[in-house]
């Protein structure tokens, strides 16, 4: 063991509960954190290492919980350091570092953090962001398909649309989302997007749990 891993070996895991419902590309500018304040090099593998110390629930291989799984850690950093945010610079083979845009990202990671398990105490601006997402779900072309009872057009990519990702996204990442949004919907107490939010689950099972782009999904001869 290297000077430089030993304190990456000594991060402790956070509940479960805080961050059951927080997206993974926040927990990876969080473990990005965590290896910089380590003072080690923010090399790949040691990002791997502190998302997999901290948060192991979100980053061990499904069936072999006691190793970490990089390549959820690799797509996390990825989605980080695209155009679209670029909240990271660098690559896997250079190592990453911070950008000002992603600085500012991190504190609303650490927030969440902070709060997700406390939801009687939702900050006003937490509050606001919330609401900005479901009026997002409204304003979705699936949501509106729904309304309009043209469920049998709605596409796993309109789906994933809803779920903030795409049809190349990680399943869990958008399982993660479906979640997430049922949970926000349900304090928000917005029925109609909680039961939206089940349908669109029930018919797109197979492709979340991983069936595959062309999955048949249910309702669908």
């Amino acid at each position: 063991m290297t000077g430089e891993t030993k304190p990456l070996n000594q991060l402790k895991p956070f509940r479960p509960a805080l961050y059951e419902g927080v997206n993974l590309n926040w927990l990876v500018l969080v473990s990005v954190q965590a290896v910089e304040d380590a003072k080690a090099s923010l090399s790949f593998e040691n990002i791997v290492v502190a998302a997999y110390r901290l948060f192991p629930d979100k980053f061990s291989l499904l069936s072999y919980p006691e190793h970490p799984d990089a390549k959820r850690v690799h797509d996390a950093l990825w989605r980080c350091a695209y155009e679209n945010r670029q909240w990271l610079i660098g690559k896997t083979s250079q190592g990453f570092a911070f950008t000002e845009k992603g600085r500012r990202e991190l504190q609303k990671a650490r927030e969440a953090l902070a709060i997700s398990n406390l939801p009687a105490r939702k900050t006003f601006s937490q509050t606001r962001r919330f609401e900005k997402l479901m009026a997002e779900v409204r304003e979705a072309p699936a949501f509106r398909k729904y309304l309009q009872k043209k469920e049998t057009k709605v596409s796993e990519a309109e789906c994933c649309h809803v779920l903030q990702g795409t049809l190349d996204s990680d399943k869990r990442i958008l399982r993660d989302n479906l979640a997430r949004l049922d949970e926000i919907a349900r304090d928000l107490g917005q029925e109609d997007i909680t039961k939206f939010l089940e349908w669109l689950r029930s018919r797109f099972a197979c492709f979340l749990e991983g069936g595959g782009r062309h999955a048949k999904v249910r309702g669908q001869s």
